[in-house]
């Protein structure tokens, strides 16, 4: 039976219309065209029953009965962490703020916004929680010493700090008892008393990775579902939920704790009855998983929900009928890694690994009606600007070659092209005649280097045109209509696909992390590991540009050129995307919409467009 594109709907949704959104008059350097509400990455609820979401792009508050439209909006972004405030109107989120992180306090019903916590050194990992009265937020600053922090949860008041020592300094989660007693777990196991005393604990029942996150005087609950009980004075280990899980969600009250995993069980632990209430399953797959953040899962008296991370939409389930959810939010996306935009729709490949959840997507842009290619395990694809052809580049079978495969408009398979094991990427020329591949060897002693081949043929061909060999196994490739850019390593060569003749052999000063060409052939925009640089293809000279953005990370990680080869996109980490003078490597205007890492830029129509990890895809106004 063929491979076809198929239309597929999430549970409950009915079809799935993502409804591009555009600004009335948008200003220039600024978003035209939206598509997609964003990415979710937190879940609570409040005392009246109400659904919070916390996003890539603002706070939504929900009927979670009747979720679409929601009820309210707050633009609080880039929000990666979020927790009910026991007064049952407001969350505490970690957010993105104008000089870095922050921790607001939130009321979704009125709008209203108070940051708690200035950007400071939280470290990779925000480890916080709220005191049980509400009145505190406990966390660790990193810094020396790491201190164990608590600040007034209304105003960010300092309050106290408690230094800790250095086998609990890496805690990475904390429970906060009703008595005030705090308990983590770094290398070591300790309660962190009233008044700053630091007890170390027998760390025999905490084996098997318990790391504390929930406490009343009852006992303790961990992230992955461990429990133990105090009993005269000790800690006695539990039996475990019955389900694995990988983190959770303390109910406003306290009387449920949601326990989740990443495409696995959903549980609610009943506080008072101390039983599991509710159980369901979330759609599972093999291979590599996505990585998210924030709290995927939250139950209130009368309903759960939780994130589906293989689609990134919300499912609400009735807490008594764990079988079917009762209704959900589609409107958000896990993004797009790879992007080709023609007239009337999209084609794209969804920011997920290479695994056995399908990731190939095209979207209608006048209906907003979405196919999903029913082929998993994809490594990458490219797709002509006509809608008539697709390429995708994957592994048909666990542990079995590569293989690429050209579908046509229908999404029928035609003729299929084994590569190397070791998976490169795709490159396919504006025009839509010529495309190429990178695959390498894996060879079985590891002293051996790998060998990098880069492929091209046209379309229809009976061969490959080239077949060029580098050593190295990191490849990146890209094609205009008249040549091919290939970088292995640190090593830059450009071909003309006229003859094959060789116009530039180039050593970079750092290995290159992604490069694109100009439509003309003329430059070529790298980007290498600690900046990106533009090369004239004639004369081989280098232009650096400018390493990084002010208080942002410095990798990046996709760059595109305009048609007529005036300018150099390049996305960055934290979600800006800076516009490059290609005459000179200027600096000519930074966009900001993009919460989370950039990973497409293409230019099409005339216009920009951008896909991020925030969930979002967005066509840019006047840019000139």
């Amino acid at each position: 039976m063929s491979r076809a594109l198929l239309s597929r709907s999430p549970p409950c949704a009915g079809p799935r219309f993502p409804r591009p959104r555009s600004p009335t008059s948008p200003a220039p350097r600024a978003p035209s065209l939206r598509i997609f509400a964003g990415k979710p990455h937190a879940l609570a609820f409040l005392a009246d029953g109400s659904l919070v979401v916390g996003g890539s792009h603002g706070i939504t508050l929900h009927d979670p009965a009747a979720p679409s439209p929601p009820r309210a909006r707050v633009e609080v972004v880039g929000v990666s962490w979020m927790v009910a405030h026991p007064d049952g109107e407001s969350v505490l989120a970690l957010a993105g703020g104008a000089n870095g992180r922050v921790v607001v306090r939130v009321w979704p019903a009125t709008g209203r916004v108070v940051e708690v916590l200035a950007s400071d050194r939280f470290g990779e990992h925000l480890c916080a929680a709220l005191s049980p009265d509400g009145e505190r937020l406990v966390w660790r600053r990193e810094g020396t010493p790491v201190a164990l922090c608590y600040v007034d949860a209304m105003t960010g008041a300092p309050l106290e700090e408690v230094a800790l020592p250095p086998d609990i300094a890496g805690a990475s989660c904390l429970a906060v008892r009703p008595d005030g007693v705090i308990y983590l777990r770094g290398g070591a196991v300790a309660a962190i008393h009233p008044g700053g005393r630091i007890e170390t604990l027998d760390d025999s029942p905490f084996f098997g990775g318990f790391e504390p996150f929930f406490a009343d005087a009852r006992g303790l609950l961990g992230e992955s579902g461990q429990r133990a009980a105090f009993v005269d004075g000790a800690i006695e280990r539990l039996e475990n939920l019955p389900e694995w899980v990988r983190g959770g969600t303390i109910a406003y009250d306290r009387s449920r704790v949601t326990l989740y995993a990443s495409q696995g069980a959903v549980q609610v632990w009943d506080v008072e009855e101390q039983r599991v209430r509710f159980t369901a399953h979330l759609q599972s797959a093999t291979g590599q998983m996505p990585g998210w953040t924030g709290q995927a899962a939250a139950a209130s008296a009368t309903h759960v929900a939780a994130i589906d991370h293989a689609t990134a939409a919300v499912l609400i389930w009735h807490v008594d009928d764990p079988e079917r959810p009762v209704a959900s939010l589609t409107d958000y996306s896990p993004g797009a890694q790879r992007l080709t935009v023609r007239a009337d729709a999209l084609t794209l490949q969804r920011c997920q690994p290479a695994n056995s959840l399908p990731a190939v997507m095209t979207i209608e842009l006048n209906s907003g009606a979405m196919k999903l290619l029913e082929l998993d395990t994809i490594h990458d694809i490219a797709a002509t600007a006509d809608g008539q052809r697709l390429l995708v580049f994957y592994q048909p079978y666990p542990l079995g070659s590569l293989k690429i495969t050209e579908f046509d408009a229908a999404g029928e398979p035609g003729e299929s092209f084994e590569v190397q094991k070791g998976a490169g990427e795709l490159a396919l020329a504006p025009d839509g005649r010529t495309w190429g591949v990178t695959s390498y060897n894996r060879p079985a002693s590891r002293a051996v280097e790998p060998t990098t081949q880069a492929q091209w043929r046209a379309f229809g061909a009976t061969k490959w045109a080239k077949n060029l060999k580098l050593k190295g196994f990191w490849s990146r490739i890209a094609l205009c209509d008249t040549a091919v850019v290939i970088a292995v390593g640190k090593e830059l060569v450009v071909v003309a696909l006229a003859k094959n003749k060789t116009l530039l052999t180039l050593q970079l000063p750092t290995i290159a992390v992604s490069v694109a060409i100009s439509r003309d052939g003329a430059r070529v925009g790298v980007i290498g590991v600690d900046r990106p640089r533009i090369v004239d293809v004639a004369t081989g000279t280098l232009v650096e540009l400018a390493p990084e953005l002010h208080g942002e990370p410095e990798t990046h990680r996709c760059l595109c050129f305009d048609d007529q080869g005036r300018w150099l996109f390049i996305g960055h980490p934290a979600g800006p995307i800076v516009q490059h003078r290609v005459a000179d490597g200027a600096t000519l205007a930074t966009l900001r919409f993009h919460t989370d890492n950039v990973r497409a830029l293409t230019w099409a129509g005339g216009a920009l467009w951008s896909s991020s990890e925030d969930g979002t895809i967005v066509r840019w106004g006047q840019l000139g």
